[in-house]
């Protein structure tokens, strides 16, 4: 078994402003867990454990899901928030729900979720709401603010990526990835 999901990994450019975003959370907080810069990405799929033997099938519904091609495009982040359970709080940032591009990954995300369906391949299947998990877990004196920024997210590549812990430290590491053609 492995525990996998489908994301948009960042460059190292955004990254950099996300880390900035981050750095606003953590200033104003008393303890968290951060979410490493390595890790830092849009979740589009959760597929959580997974038998090896369906990860051909999960890689073709990928391949499938951008056909007819879909060109690169573009993101904005701006609203950041937080999601509370269980009294502990998972701060992100969101996608702009006004941006037209937000329709463009939907569509990917749907695309592939029918692949996954079809091959009877089991994924998370709750109301998709694409944010950046920037911390988990965060506790904090003061109401945290964070200064509205715009972050331009590029979507130009879509993975499969695997989750494990090694060494005591979650690790993301890329199983297979299909580039958007230009």
């Amino acid at each position: 078994m492995m525990r996998l999901f489908i994301a948009v990994n960042c460059n190292d450019e955004t990254k950099e402003l996300l880390l900035s975003v981050q750095d606003k959370i953590k200033s104003q907080s008393i303890k968290g867990s951060f979410s490493r810069p390595e890790n830092i990405h849009l979740t589009l799929v959760f597929l959580g454990e997974t038998p090896e033997e369906q990860v051909s099938a999960i890689c073709s519904a990928i391949s499938e899901a951008l056909r007819p091609p879909t060109a690169p495009f573009t993101l904005a982040f701006s609203q950041t928030g937080c999601f509370t359970h269980s009294k502990k709080e998972l701060w992100w940032i969101g996608a702009e729900r006004a941006d037209p591009s937000l329709g463009t990954l939907k569509t990917i995300r749907q695309r592939i979720t029918g692949g996954l369906s079809s091959a009877g391949i089991a994924f998370d299947d709750r109301p998709f709401n694409p944010h950046i998990t920037l911390g988990r877990e965060i506790k904090h004196n003061a109401p945290i603010v964070i200064p509205q920024q715009k972050i331009i997210f590029p979507v130009n590549r879509i993975s499969l990526m695997k989750s494990e812990h090694s060494g005591g430290v979650l690790v993301y590491t890329e199983v297979f990835g299909q580039e958007l053609p230009i």
